[in-house]
């Protein structure tokens, strides 16, 4: 799909069902058919959601949503019965959001289906007083499916395009000129959720005790330390959703999306999980599953839009973010900062292509800055990059450069910004610590005590996770066997006091440690494939297999959704993976398994939700890890801090993110037809929970 012309300037015709637009009211009371633009901010009190605008009073109690089907129960939380207000972003009055039925106008009385968002209704996950009889199916469409149109090529040299000014209207020309319409949140409303945030009574027992011992009676002779965190982990392209409320920029993935089949299902992340209205809910969800830490991602276009240095500060996204730290600690959750997850701003990789230009530094050190300077003290641990190895390695965003040269040029580029981004951090005398997080991991031979594949072991260490792990916590450069391996003409060389700035800028090891494969040696050798560019498996020249190497060929650990055939339940190995990870690389900060998760089998073709929470593969997965977690504390004294799990609900998922949604990695479902984007705790959730809360400190 490469071509020589990028950019071509098309419009894209997207189909919104089922979206809930309240008209815009002007001083007369008249609606004028445009949408609500209600901020995800509000104040509190008790358990209401009070307006800061005179253009919604305090008892104004109007429905704002009407309950999914007749089936659902409708019935309301006594304790919780609070209507949830919205805020008004400007000085106009705005009407409450309602959800029009046949026969009925926007302005009248609500049935006796239709209950405040905020009051405790099923449509939003939360626990009903009274049973459902019949569960009913679940829809086998996805509303976040578009008719994806553009035409033009995702790669290629950029032709660089400039702005005249950085006005609200420049960045809605830019929106429309290379992304076009986008898909309208359903509401633009934060509802409350109750406090205490209810759980819903244990699942059953699936298997006999013989076979699986309840989470609370495993390893009763251990606990998690002192000041460890638990909770779980998303990021912002795929939670927040609303991509263009709030006066937020386009990202890559938003104007990418809209290619035929870049993403596998042709669903967009324009609404998604809609973290940015539905954030309370989730973090009480969190919260009232004993999690103390959740570990998320800021859109660097939410901050500037257009994400270079010269342009203007979004304030709006500002406050959004200070909401979500703030309320994260206001129920007893500690947030960790993602500072960039994969979502360049649009604008820079048109500008100069992206990463592919050295211009990104001081881009993304001027963000960096002002995002510590606005949240110091209220963040104690930051991480700059998420898995640059795998963000290096999307070809699809190259800027220009060929295959060979761009992924090094990347690194290059990426590794000088985290750099002189702690640089700054340190300077500036920024509360907390900070580091970036690798993944993958180093790997085990595939034939034992065969010299070969312990050569391949070595080689795939280097390649996925020291390329970066190296030069920041040893040496300042890149490994000596990559270096071996690729001329400066491939892979750029740092200067000595490039190497200076680079060392020691991480204060801990963070590591998304999904699983641990068997790695062998390529089948034409090592030497054949280290001098032959067009092999498959150059530079690295390792394989990495999914069986053992006997006549049957087992499969040697329970394997996740066929869509992601990269990801096993290797609990077997955990251990020693991450006490060679703090041996390799030192740091007095100790390690953190900040993303780990499992794929259950075609979850998303399910029929019934209560087929889609008895997650039972991620509910072993995730219990086996926490397990070997806890022994790795206490039997080999590996200096683990914390595990975020991935993901706290359904979402975008899996390499890439190509595969939109239909690869589910959430502890708990979200129904993307429903008008509330309703969540629902399945059972590896109980399950965490409840073997966190049998063995947490204190």
């Amino acid at each position: 799909m490469r071509s020589n012309t990028l950019f071509t300037l098309l419009s894209l015709l997207v189909s919104v069902q089922g979206s809930v637009i309240a008209p815009r009211q002007d001083s007369s009371g008249n609606g004028n058919g445009t949408e609500t633009s209600i901020s995800p901010s509000d104040t509190e009190t008790g358990q209401t959601t009070s307006a800061r605008s005179t253009g919604i009073s305090q008892s104004a109690t109007t429905t704002y949503i009407s309950s999914v089907t007749s089936s659902r129960s409708s019935a309301i939380l006594s304790s919780t019965s609070t209507a949830t207000k919205a805020e008004s972003k400007s000085s106009q009055s705005r009407a409450p959001m309602t959800t029009a039925t046949a026969g009925s106008d926007s302005g009248s009385d609500t049935s006796s289906t239709s209950v405040d968002v905020g009051s405790g209704t099923t449509d939003l996950g939360w626990i009903p007083t009274s049973a459902i009889p019949s569960p009913p199916p679940l829809a086998t469409t996805d509303k976040n499916v578009i008719n994806a149109t553009k035409t033009t090529s995702t790669g290629g040299t950029p032709t660089p395009i400039a702005f005249d000014d950085y006005s609200d209207q420049t960045l809605e020309q830019f929106w429309d000129d290379y992304v076009g319409p986008v898909q309208e949140p359903p509401f633009r409303i934060t509802p409350l959720p109750p406090q205490p945030y209810p759980l819903p009574e244990d699942p059953p027992t699936l298997f006999p005790d013989y076979l699986f011992t309840c989470p609370e009676k495993v390893l009763t002779q251990y606990q998690f330390p002192e000041g460890f965190l638990f909770g779980w982990a998303t990021a912002a392209q795929q939670w927040e959703g609303a991509v263009k409320d709030g006066g937020k920029g386009p990202t890559i993935w938003d104007w990418a999306s809209r290619f035929p089949g870049f993403i596998a299902d042709n669903t967009t992340s324009d609404v998604g999980d809609l973290g940015y209205y539905l954030y309370k809910q989730d973090i009480a969800r969190l919260s009232a599953l004993g999690g103390n830490v959740y570990s998320f991602s800021l859109f660097w276009t939410r901050i500037y839009p257009f994400g270079s240095k010269d342009s203007p500060i979004n304030e709006e996204g500002v406050q959004f973010y200070r909401d979500l730290i703030n309320y994260c600690w206001d129920q007893g959750v500690e947030p960790v900062v993602t500072l960039f997850h994969w979502d360049t701003p649009l604008a820079l990789q048109l500008k100069y292509g992206g990463f592919a230009s050295e211009d990104i530094i001081d881009d993304y050190v001027n963000y960096a800055e002002t995002v510590f300077r606005q949240y110091n003290g209220t963040v104690h641990k930051w991480i700059t990059f998420n898995e640059p190895v795998v963000f290096c390695s999307q070809q699809t965003f190259s800027g220009g450069l060929n295959t060979t040269v761009y992924p090094y040029t990347c690194s290059y580029h990426l590794t000088l910004a985290h750099a002189k981004t702690v640089q700054r951090f340190r300077e500036l005398n920024i509360q907390g610590q900070i580091a970036f997080k690798s993944d993958n991991f180093f790997g085990v031979p595939w034939r034992d005590g065969n010299q070969d594949d312990i050569r391949a072991v070595e080689r795939h260490g280097a390649y996925q996770i020291g390329i970066f792990a190296e030069p920041i916590y040893n040496t300042g450069d890149w490994p000596e066997l990559i270096k071996d391996d690729l001329p400066p003409e491939i892979l750029p060389r740092f200067t000595d006091e490039q190497k200076a700035l680079i060392k020691g800028t991480a204060d801990f090891f963070a590591i998304d440690g999904y699983r641990v494969g068997y790695v062998t040696a390529p089948p034409a050798g090592f030497e054949a494939c280290i001098a032959n560019i067009s092999d498959p498996l150059w530079p690295a020249c390792n394989q990495v297999n999914f069986y053992v190497p006997t006549p049957y060929e087992w499969g040697p650990a329970d394997f996740a959704d066929q869509r992601v055939t990269w990801l096993q339940n290797t609990w077997k190995y955990l251990r020693s993976f991450l006490k060679g990870l703090l041996e390799q690389y030192p740091t007095s900060g100790g390690i953190y398994l900040t993303e780990f998760g499992f794929a259950e089998p075609v979850e998303d073709e399910q029929l019934y939700k209560y087929r889609v929470t008895t997650d039972t593969k991620r509910e072993l997965y995730f219990l086996s890890y926490l397990g070997e977690v806890l022994k790795a504390i206490h039997e080999d004294g590996t200096d683990v801090r914390g595990t975020f799990a991935w993901s706290l609900v359904d979402n975008v998922s899996t390499f890439e993110w190509n595969s939109g949604f239909a690869v589910r990695f959430g502890v708990q479902h979200v129904d993307y037809n429903s008008p509330t984007l309703e969540r629902t705790f399945k059972r590896s959730a109980i399950a965490m929970s409840k073997f966190w809360n049998s063995h947490r400190s204190g």
